[in-house]
């Protein structure tokens, strides 16, 4: 899927309404831990899941630093999403400031980890969305390394898939499997329009029993 096609599948998505939607599907645990946040409160996701798997190195001065983690990203694509997967490690910061830089020449849409990453305050003033636990000053080399990638990953308590649908905001991130992105969007558009409706009809009679009543949505 294009990253122009999903904007138009998902037109000023916001976390809520997409949940919203997988909740209709019977999909109701598609969003990640409230932990995980925005380094910046205007950074948004979405984008296609591009899956890293980190694990605690086994040497402390590897003579290879950063092997794995460079071979996945001369894979991701324009568009996707980077979805670094730690275990909710502590041990370093995964994601920085050059790292950012080598995927905004990509046009990479974003980064996304339960980990930690380092140069937040650069990260937090930059365009390019990145969404984490937290932030510390370590670096990665030698304290994880990344073991796998193009592969699922468990993060924030949700199983993703690469091709899956993120879509993230200071609300949380939801995600959409592969298979239920097109049905998600149109009920996220519809849901729009019931809620548009709503508010149409408060301003109108000032009763929201009124409007749940007619619109069904509050």
């Amino acid at each position: 899927m294009t990253p122009s096609l999903l904007a138009q599948l998902f037109p000023h998505a916001s976390s809520a309404l997409v949940a919203d939607a997988l909740d209709s599907l019977d999909l109701r645990s598609q969003c990640l831990e409230p932990q995980i946040v925005p380094l910046a409160p205007a950074h948004r996701l979405l984008g296609q899941a591009f899956c890293l798997r980190a694990e605690p190195a086994r040497d402390p001065r590897p003579a290879a630093p950063y092997h794995g983690l460079l071979r996945a990203m001369d894979e991701v694509s324009e568009g996707e999403i980077v979805v670094f997967a730690t275990g909710r490690s502590d041990a370093a910061g995964v994601w920085g400031e050059l790292i950012t830089t080598a995927c905004r020449t990509r046009r990479v849409a974003g980064a996304l980890t339960d980990g930690l990453v380092r140069d937040a305050a650069t990260l937090a003033d930059g365009p390019f969305p990145v969404f984490s636990r937290g932030s510390v000053p370590y670096d990665s080399k030698g304290r994880l390394d990344v073991v796998a990638h193009a592969e699922p990953v468990m993060l924030g308590g949700v199983l993703i898939s690469p091709g899956d649908v993120l879509v993230g905001d200071l609300d949380g991130v939801a995600v959409v499997p592969a298979g239920s992105v097109r049905r998600v969007a149109e009920l996220v558009a519809g849901k729009r329009r019931a809620e548009d409706a709503f508010r149409a009809a408060v301003a109108e009679s000032g009763s929201m029993s009124e409007a749940f009543e007619r619109y069904g949505v509050l």
